[in-house]
């Protein structure tokens, strides 16, 4: 107490009165905005000043709240999120968000990931307006041409975690799948040296795990006391430790490099020659990398596998297509084109088990008018509701896990020829994004997803344990799989 009482008194009342001014008008300025919006907000409860009870119930049900807005408004409408108010649109709106020029995803993800704080600085590199981080991914990542690097790390790494035992075993997905997709991913972003450095591997998967769980951490903290408040938040703590480690073992390697004289074919090469000269993080962009594949990517190989569980008629069909197709074209991208079930499968999965309740998240950065003639002013947080993905007029029986759905789509032929592969996205399905700011790193995720799929079901046999359920977990936006789904694996005898 003693001490506590001295800093007390040490705070100056300039110090006060500054910190309560501040409050006092960003609470203004929000009041002032909540009175002038053409939108109306669906989470407004009574002498909520500080916003508590709303955000608590986007918090707790998100996807009721959408539902009930669009019921009672029809059309475009508010909702309290842990950042500030958003303006949630209806899904015909994609169209329109994908071609606007007035609208930008980098600058709300700069904002919703803390690009600005300490050992945020994987997202700095992927939002930072030099785009070199991108453009990297754009122009080297979208060739299928790393089949073999994925095949060789995945098969190794099953093999040593999964082992050879013919025996049913638990395996831990948490660990075992952030581990897999960062083993694979390493072999193309770093190299092999770097990417079987058991400290590379331990640090950057933790980068990643922690980096998200830490934005979330901080959400919950009103916006004026994230500039302190995120110094004592133990997730962004182990950020800012990663970081500094990440950085001692890029450095080196860059000296080895330097020093060996050799050439190489990753994307710390690509970087370095995409920079044409130009400073910039080159740890910071290896974060923002492995931050943007490992987590996402393991997660859509879970809910595949899940589904795959839950429907295990489809795995025969499947194992036959990945012979056949391996054995004709080997493990090239020709190969992977051919899986066309096992890229139905997949993009049913994300179908049924999006990332978000909404998507095409932007910012607003010029004022722009809406297609029925409301405006978004500048400044103004906006996303696109998903009901598409479970529009029977658009899937017929949209609740049901059809494997081959879009196989047969595709083979139907159409606009859905094209459409109904994996890494495509349309109005209909656009779990990947839409527009300029498509993710840009869809041709690798589905890529992995499919060679690791491939491996799995052709060495191991999968299923639940016993009794087990598959449950979602339902964050505000965020949808995620069980976080502790139980699988089981045995060594299959061929």
């Amino acid at each position: 107490m003693g001490v506590l009482a001295l800093f007390a008194e040490q705070i100056s009342a300039k110090f006060i009165v500054a910190i309560l001014s501040t409050c006092a008008v960003a609470w203004l300025m929000q009041t002032r905005f909540s009175q002038q919006t053409e939108f109306p907000l669906i989470n407004q409860f009574p002498r909520d000043w500080n916003r508590k009870k709303a955000e608590a119930a986007f918090v707790q049900d998100a996807q009721k709240l959408i539902r009930e807005g669009f019921r009672k408004f029809g059309g475009p409408f508010r909702i309290i999120t842990l950042l500030g108010t958003s303006v949630v649109l209806p899904t015909e709106y994609a169209e329109w968000v994908r071609q606007s020029p007035d609208v930008s995803h980098q600058a709300l993800a700069a904002e919703q990931f803390f690009a600005k704080y300490p050992g945020f600085e994987g997202e700095t590199a992927v939002s930072h307006a030099d785009g070199l981080l991108i453009n990297v991914i754009k122009a080297k990542l979208s060739q299928n041409k790393f089949s073999v690097l994925f095949m060789n790390s995945a098969t190794k790494f099953l093999k040593n975690i999964w082992t050879d035992n013919k025996e049913w075993h638990d395996i831990y997905w948490a660990k075992d799948g952030t581990e897999l997709i960062g083993q694979m991913s390493s072999s193309i972003f770093v190299g092999d040296h770097l990417a079987s450095n058991a400290e590379w591997q331990k640090t950057s998967i933790s980068y990643a795990i922690n980096m998200f769980q830490g934005a979330r951490a901080l959400r919950t903290w009103p916006a004026w006391t994230r500039p302190l408040i995120h110094w004592f938040i133990p997730e962004c703590n182990v950020c800012r430790a990663e970081v500094k480690k990440a950085d001692s073992l890029i450095q080196a390697e860059l000296q080895r490099r330097s020093m060996s004289g050799g050439r190489y074919d990753d994307t710390i090469t690509w970087m370095h020659q995409a920079a044409k000269g130009r400073p910039y993080n080159a740890t910071a962009n290896q974060l923002g990398l492995s931050m943007a594949a490992v987590v996402t990517t393991s997660e859509l190989l879970k809910q595949c596998l899940v589904e795959l569980c839950a429907s295990s008629v489809l795995i025969a069909p499947l194992r036959e297509e990945i012979e056949q197709v391996i054995s004709q074209h080997g493990w090239t991208g020709a190969a992977l084109a051919q899986m066309q079930l096992m890229d139905s499968i997949i993009k049913e999965t994300q179908r049924l088990n999006p990332l978000s309740e909404v998507n095409l998240e932007r910012k607003v950065i010029r004022t722009t008018t809406l297609p029925n003639g409301q405006v978004l002013p500048a400044g103004t947080n906006i996303s696109v509701h998903t009901a598409s993905l479970l529009d029977p007029s658009i899937y017929p029986n949209p609740i049901i896990f059809d494997g081959a759905r879009f196989l047969k789509l595709r083979r139907a032929g159409g606009k859905w020829e094209n459409a109904a592969s994996a890494v495509s996205t349309s109005a209909e399905h656009f779990v990947f994004g839409l527009g300029r700011f498509i993710c840009p790193g869809r041709f690798m995720a589905i890529a992995e997803v499919k060679i690791a799929l491939a491996i799995i079901l052709s060495e191991y046999d999968v299923r639940f344990v016993e009794g087990y359920v598959p449950k979602t977990v339902r964050y505000g936006f965020e949808i995620l799989g069980d976080p502790e789904a139980q699988l089981q694996v045995k060594k299959r005898a061929l």
